[in-house]
């Protein structure tokens, strides 16, 4: 096993246990659907997190003899799986108990923790990207990273429902974007 190989197991584990987070939090709202008071705004992010944890996954799969040779650079690489983890978290309630789960009141009760932890992940990428990986500076993906960063951060700010609704909307529509933009391959 090579070495890159060997250190992206970590980073899988940390990825799947983010997926894994999403997943299980899905499965426990269809089990207890008739206590849950559903959000669609919820259900975006729970959806956004999800395909951010598999565009990482998918759009690092060439970084690995980067950051296997160097423990600080692996470190900071490892940022960006944990900060996705942490949105996971965050967003997804505890399922235990009794009682009705408002998915709007969890929602708007966590949004600042959900939005600073993804706020970081584009900052963290780009970082990466550029100081890591070597790839130049200015390229495609960085006004996507800055208006993804400028968002989100606005989305920990900004308690307005409204606006919650509109980044709800947007938010998807610039990923796709992005993922056009970036390309559709591994690494």
């Amino acid at each position: 096993m090579k070495t890159a190989e060997y250190l992206s197991v970590l980073v899988s584990i940390i990825v799947g246990l983010g997926m894994s987070q999403v997943l299980t939090g899905i499965a426990n709202l269809l089990v207890d659907r008739r206590r849950v008071r559903f959000y669609w705004v919820w259900a975006v992010a729970v959806v956004m997190v999800f395909l951010a944890n598999v565009q990482f996954w998918w759009g690092t799969f060439s970084v690995g003899d980067a950051v296997a040779t160097n423990f600080f650079s692996f470190v900071f690489f490892l940022l960006t799986p944990v900060a996705l983890y942490l949105s996971a978290v965050v967003l997804v309630p505890d399922f235990e108990g009794e009682g009705e789960i408002d998915l709007k009141h969890h929602f708007y009760a966590n949004r600042t923790l959900y939005f600073g932890f993804l706020a970081i992940v584009p900052l963290l990428s780009g970082a990466r990207s550029i100081i890591i990986s070597g790839d130049p500076l200015f390229s495609p993906e960085r006004p996507f990273e800055a208006v993804f960063m400028v968002l989100m951060a606005s989305g920990a700010l900004v308690a307005n429902e409204r606006w919650q609704q509109l980044l709800a909307i947007v938010l998807p529509t610039l990923f796709v974007a992005f993922i056009i933009v970036a390309g559709l391959q591994p690494g």
